[in-house]
């Protein structure tokens, strides 16, 4: 077997030139890696025919509402400038993934049959204390069904699922590119599901069963929809992508972007506003983190080889050996097998680094933050510097007419860091051999545009780039305002 003659013929195209004049299918795209995913293929690849993107109604708000909110951002800033009639590139379809065939009438979903070409499944449930049902109806049955209606795309040429790397964390240290026995199997989580009422005693008690050493249920959950994936690997070609935890853009579109405070940065935002003093983490454990601009480079190259491969195999040209032709491909992308892995205490003290030079306007104290490895050390912090200041806080807003915020604002940063704490406080090595195979085989045009090399990420200068970002889309604090925080912190 050869595979350096596999390589040699998927080189053959560039990932511009595969995606000219097709059809993508997009779930996710609401969120923070979707809205990244949908602007880098408007960047980067201007030939692309059209783009269906999956959205659902919300309360008190139409979907064609969402769909114009979604271009509000500022990662659209560039599209917006260089091609200003790319609206009309990008069509919603009406859905959801709580609902059974993801809510897609039948119309549409015979549109995306006969035109779709890739489809990138991003949509998930990403709150790690999500309820079990609406775990397995998004993460789940989601993929169940969109693995169904892809079966009768007559052009389908690429499936990516976008997992995560911890989706088998349980019981290891080293977390390969391969599937793990899955905790369930699909078909009878989903039935199991389908038969419990709602009553949520009933449900608290079957679900802390079913997730045994499994930390929460988006964990859960995806194990076994990758599970799902691997079963039609034969059938169509389909790849799993596994990032580890998603950070603010490094520099494309927009550096330091995001929309969100879940993970580190939340983390980052709390202690660079004041409010948390303390956190439980190991501080030498590795900190498994990606800027999302690298995620998405190497997910869109992911589809790109899917895609080449299963020609490759259809055609009988493949050099695979018929083992490794019955694998599913999977890329599992964090920077821990790199040159530049990082500690979380390198991680805290890079961003902490910078704050003297853009400390944030509406700071309500000073910065300070003790990194705890024990919990009961943790805890005994959070009492003297968390909850007791909420509540003289607090008494002292209502003595003033004022409306108290603190003891609600450390009740939710407490609900955000305990549902992390499992991730920071130990650590795995991710492997990324797959995805250093792909970068060796893409063309120096495409290592430019969809640039994934994590050996050549500068921590330093993503740091300065991530304060900025949270400044500006976190916590809406202008630079402008600069001189006169770092007044405030002086006092």
């Amino acid at each position: 077997m050869s595979k350096e003659k596999e390589n040699t013929e998927l080189k053959s195209q560039d990932i511009v030139s595969f995606f000219k004049d097709s059809t993508i299918f997009l779930t996710g795209v609401t969120g923070f890696l979707g809205h990244v995913l949908l602007s880098k293929l408007l960047n980067s690849c201007p030939d692309i025919r059209k783009i269906y993107i999956l959205i659902r109604e919300k309360k008190n708000k139409k979907i064609c509402d969402r769909f114009q909110e979604i271009f509000n951002a500022p990662i659209f800033d560039k599209i917006k400038t260089e091609c200003p009639h790319y609206l009309h590139k990008v069509q919603f379809i009406k859905g959801d993934c709580l609902k059974p065939i993801l809510g897609i009438s039948e119309n549409d979903r015979l549109t995306l049959e006969k035109e779709v070409n890739v489809i990138f499944h991003v949509a998930a449930t990403v709150r790690f204390d999500e309820s079990l049902r609406e775990a397995v109806n998004i993460n789940v049955r989601s993929t169940s069904d969109l693995l169904d209606i892809a079966k009768k795309m007559t052009a389908l040429q690429a499936f990516v699922y976008v997992s995560t790397a911890f989706s088998f964390c349980t019981g290891r240290t080293v977390i390969e590119e391969k599937l793990y026995d899955p905790p369930v199997k699909a078909k009878n989580l989903i039935a199991l599901i389908d038969q419990l009422n709602d009553d949520s005693t009933i449900i608290d008690r079957i679900t802390s069963s079913l997730l045994g050493s499994y930390p929460n249920t988006y964990v859960f959950t995806k194990a076994v929809a990758e599970t799902l994936c691997d079963s039609l690997c034969n059938e169509m070609p389909v790849s799993i992508f596994r990032p580890a935890i998603v950070i603010p853009t490094a520099k494309e579109p927009v550096p330091g972007w995001i929309n969100n405070t879940y993970g580190p940065t939340g983390v980052v935002t709390a202690a660079g506003v004041g409010l948390m003093k303390t956190l439980h983490i190991d501080k030498d454990s590795i900190a498994n983190i990606v800027p999302c601009d690298y995620v998405i480079n190497a997910l869109i190259a992911s589809a790109w080889y899917t895609a080449k491969r299963w020609q490759a195999i259809k055609n009988n040209t493949s050099k695979l050996s018929a083992l490794e032709k019955r694998e599913i491909p999977i890329f599992n992308f964090s920077t821990t097998n790199t040159k530049k892995s990082l500690t979380w205490k390198e991680f805290i003290n890079g961003n902490v680094s910078l704050e003297p030079e853009f400390p944030f306007s509406l700071s309500v104290w000073a910065y300070s933050l003790t990194l705890n490895k024990y919990e009961f050390v943790n805890r005994f912090y959070i009492l003297f510097l968390h909850l007791i200041p909420a509540f003289i806080g607090d008494r002292i807003a209502v003595f003033c007419g004022k409306k108290p915020k603190l003891w609600q604002t450390y009740q939710k940063m407490h609900k955000m860091t305990n549902v992390i704490s499992y991730f920071i406080t130990r650590s795995w090595i991710i492997p990324i051999d797959n995805i250093k195979k792909l970068w060796s085989i893409l063309s120096e045009r495409d290592k430019q545009i969809f640039n994934f090399d994590l050996d050549n990420l500068e921590w330093s200068e993503y740091f300065k780039n991530h304060i900025i970002g949270i400044r500006l889309y976190i916590v809406k604090d202008k630079l402008e305002t600069i001189p006169y925080a770092k007044k405030k912190r002086k006092k």
